[in-house]
């Protein structure tokens, strides 16, 4: 019976995700995306010169409110979405010329953008969209530690902007499957180290994600 459920399975899973779309959504939609973000590492610099923070990878979340622009619309073919984010890494390493040591503590990002993307919508499921985004978002250092010795902390707001690819799979005209890129970055935010000084950061990060969006 196993056998069979899974010949049955292997037979018509690809037919379901082959076969055209029934009608392209169009209209207010919401979405819940997970994946992993991976920051490059940080060229920074306070009074006494230049370092570097390198981060660890960690998992990311975004929540987003949307539009499905309708189809032939003058607009073009995609759909324009607010989108909360957050992504929160771990310090791994501080470089200073001597040589690098060991960090601690955690740089977050809560950024609030609007984003437009434009779809490719052909006569099947799968649908290429490439897009931009803009916005503002709060960093935030916590406790960063170089050696466990304390080094910096506090919050700063941004500008921020992304750079977005991906691919939709319509699984209904009201569900879609979401496989993305996206490149975030962000002005420099400036935190205060524990003799007062300030220190300013890079901050770009490369983050897949794969989320569901439901239209309504």
């Amino acid at each position: 019976m196993k056998r069979i459920g899974l010949t049955i399975l292997a037979v018509c899973l690809p037919l379901f995700l082959c076969r055209p779309a029934s009608a392209q959504h169009s209209g207010p939609y919401v979405g819940a995306f997970v994946g992993g973000s991976s920051l490059i590492t940080a060229k920074a610099s306070d009074d006494l010169g230049n370092f570097s923070l390198k981060f660890d990878p960690a998992l990311t979340g975004s929540a987003v409110l949307g539009w499905d622009f309708e189809p032939g619309n003058p607009v073009g073919e995609g759909r324009v979405e607010l989108e909360y984010a957050r992504r929160s890494n771990t310090l791994d390493q501080v470089t200073f010329v001597e040589g690098g040591f060991k960090g601690g503590g955690k740089v977050t990002a809560d950024s609030l953008l609007v984003n437009f993307f434009g779809v490719f919508h052909d006569v099947g499921r799968w649908a290429p969209y490439v897009g931009v985004g803009a916005g503002v978002a709060r960093m935030e250092a916590s406790d960063l530690q170089v050696t466990g010795q304390p080094l910096a902390s506090g919050s700063s707001v941004v500008l921020a902007y992304q750079l977005g690819a991906g691919l939709d799979v319509a699984l209904t005209d009201h569900l879609n499957l979401d496989l993305g890129y996206r490149f975030f970055g962000s002005t420099k935010p400036k935190f205060s180290e524990v003799n007062g000084r300030k220190f300013e950061m890079d901050y770009f990060s490369h983050t897949a994600v794969f989320g569901l969006r439901v239209g309504f």
